[in-house]
């Protein structure tokens, strides 16, 4: 699907890659080995293909790293981008035996949904070598006058980078804002830190944008892009809120966690295994008592 002159969006219901340039390009979020197999033959059919000079590593969890091995096999030239803390994670083996176990059952998901049509193996998580470091304000030079402007966003992560090209005002925000659970209802994951997940998303929110490239589920483009933002802040709001409710409340944290997994595990999270979202409804609680304390103090 072309999303603008200059950006294509390739990949399936789940994982949305996009290729970024005419001449020269970027790939936008890896995704998993199970999306690559559909981007495989997806870019297999494209009449007219570019160069592909990067390979843009977003943030190091699973389901935004797991695709690079497939991608570097199909692209043996391209640099693979990402920040340091990207760069130390991805060369950690331990990490990435969890990140391939997380990667083999994605896999498993996508076939039963029938995105994919063949069963693959995981790769043997091997190190990752990132070969080009980059931070906020650095730009990424595609040739022919584009250029992708590289924004530190964390709040996430520690290493959650968004991606701008200002020449068709697309904003790759990777998880910057949340999880789409559907078009209506945002996952919030301020895995990091809320105020600087907040703040995150009021920075990108500045950017003139005509398309929100996504890497999950919907792309939100021209008038419905500050109505996701503002739908991103809320959740995050309301989310917060609730949690120092039940804290106030007195709640035990295995019950505020049973009550967290209950209200968000549905719809689209279900592509992600129980204990992948009950380890995160553990760190949004652990977030809110970090804030919470803070500013006690």
């Amino acid at each position: 699907m072309r999303l603008t002159k200059n950006v294509l969006c390739l990949g399936n219901q789940h994982f949305n890659h996009f290729i970024v340039g005419q001449e020269q390009a970027a790939i936008v979020e890896c995704g998993v080995s199970g999306s690559i197999m559909s981007f495989r033959r997806q870019w297999a059919a494209l009449p007219v293909k570019p160069h592909i000079k990067y390979l843009l590593a977003s943030h190091a969890h699973f389901d935004h790293v797991c695709g690079i091995p497939a991608l570097r096999e199909m692209f043996p030239q391209a640099q693979l981008v990402g920040s340091s803390e990207t760069k130390k994670v991805l060369a950690n083996p331990k990490i990435l035996k969890n990140f391939f176990s997380q990667d083999q059952k994605m896999t498993e998901l996508l076939l039963r949904q029938g995105l994919i049509d063949e069963e693959i193996m995981a790769p043997l998580p091997e190190p990752i070598i990132v070969d080009t470091v980059v931070k906020g304000g650095d730009r990424l030079d595609l040739g022919s006058g584009l250029s992708l402007e590289v924004i530190d966003a964390p709040g996430h992560s520690p290493c959650n980078l968004a991606f701008y090209l200002p020449e068709d005002q697309v904003m790759f925000l990777s998880d910057t804002a949340g999880f789409q659970t559907s078009d209506q209802l945002i996952f919030p994951i301020f895995f990091l830190d809320f105020e600087l997940y907040m703040s995150s998303i009021r920075k990108l929110m500045s950017y003139p944008t005509k398309v929100l490239a996504i890497p999950h589920e919907r792309i939100w483009v021209n008038d419905e892009v500050p109505q996701f933002y503002q739908r991103a802040l809320d959740t995050a709001q309301d989310a917060f809120a609730s949690i120092k409710g039940m804290l106030d409340q007195g709640l035990d944290e295995d019950t505020i966690k049973s009550n967290l997994f209950a209200r968000y595990y549905r719809e689209n999270l279900r592509i992600y295994v129980p204990e992948n979202i009950s380890l995160c409804v553990d760190l949004l609680q652990r977030r809110v008592k970090q804030n919470l304390m803070a500013g006690s103090q």
